[in-house]
């Protein structure tokens, strides 16, 4: 059956034959009638509209590199064939997080903000300055701070609307050996310690990129991100849809031509759990896509067997971060 045909039929585009059609070929087995059972059910999770599924299209299966050995989605049908396959899998750009947040999901110290796995928070500094932090991030900051030495340290991932002072700029320390100042600006920053790479991506305002000497390595305009790769000790610089480095904020997980490695980190962090690759080649395959924070664990690794045909087993422990393996 062409998958086509039950993408329209869910978006309620399809014409009387190709109706005829589906239905035909679902009264044929047991296991057609299955099959299409199942992607009634998992669309109900998604939107169904025009511009999600060219926003999908673009963005969402298993990338290509001839640069490194992947295994790749079958793309030769036309573009609705492709989304069917995912797009009421992932539930993508069409639910917000109902955030986990309470009273005991954020750990306060006098200078220090510890966000565990599964959660986020918002909050604001003395100043002024409002930061998103993601899971498993932690923000420090002097006793003095707001005294004017508006200096702060990053582990983690953070979004920063920082309040407007020209006379005090903002600082922010990373692990990665680079500073960020800034006067009065809205940006993102990856800075987890584990992490080869630190990208900070610019919304508003202007952003310098610093090393430990001092010395100004960039200077970022709206639209830009720095990937600082700590390896090579060098900065890149490209333009990019900053929505795609923040988007985060809204519960969504979002990863463009990225490594399974860098999503597995991803999904170590969200979901407390412990991912193992049993096929180590697996790691540099490349996917596009978005996941949807608040869906179950199980559904999101189904979503990478149905795309990829990667296969997973899981490993319940107790006190103990869950085992997921991936072949």
């Amino acid at each position: 059956m062409d998958q086509t045909y039950m993408y329209r039929y869910l978006a309620q585009e399809a014409s009387e034959a190709e109706i005829k059609a589906l239905f035909e070929w679902i009264d044929e087995s047991a296991e057609n009638r299955k099959t299409f059972i199942r992607y009634k059910q998992a669309w109900a999770l998604t939107s169904s509209s025009q511009d999600d599924s060219e926003v999908l299209w673009k963005s969402l299966n298993k990338k290509d590199s001839f640069s490194k050995k992947t295994r790749i989605l079958t793309l030769s049908v036309q573009k609705y064939a492709a989304v069917a396959i995912v797009i009421f899998a992932l539930g993508l750009f069409v639910e917000y997080l109902i955030q986990k947040e309470s009273s005991d999901s954020v750990y306060f110290s006098q200078t220090e903000i510890e966000v565990p796995p599964g959660q986020m928070s918002k909050v604001t500094l003395p100043d002024g300055t409002a930061v998103h932090l993601n899971s498993g991030s932690k923000l420090f900051y002097n006793a003095d701070f707001s005294s004017g030495k508006r200096l702060v340290k990053l582990e983690g991932e953070a979004f920063f609307d920082v309040y407007s002072d020209k006379k005090h700029p903002f600082i922010v320390h990373t692990p990665g050996d680079i500073s960020l100042k800034v006067y009065g600006t809205s940006f993102n920053i990856q800075a987890y310690p584990k992490e080869g790479e630190i990208n900070t991506t610019l919304v508003e305002g202007s952003l310098g990129v610093f090393d430990q000497a001092g010395n100004e390595l960039s200077l970022l305009i709206p639209g830009q991100n720095a990937q600082y790769i700590k390896s090579e000790n060098k900065i890149v610089l490209s333009d990019v849809n900053t929505g795609l480095f923040t988007s985060w904020k809204e519960g969504l997980v979002t990863f463009r031509d990225e490594s399974l490695q860098n999503i597995a980190l991803k999904i170590e962090r969200w979901y407390n759990v412990e991912i193992i690759f049993e096929n180590t080649e697996l790691k540099e395959d490349l996917y596009n896509g978005t996941i949807l924070k608040n869906k179950p664990i199980d559904q999101i690794l189904e979503v990478f067997k149905l795309t990829s045909s990667l296969e997973y087993r899981i490993e319940y422990r107790t006190d103990q971060p869950t085992l997921i393996y991936w072949k």
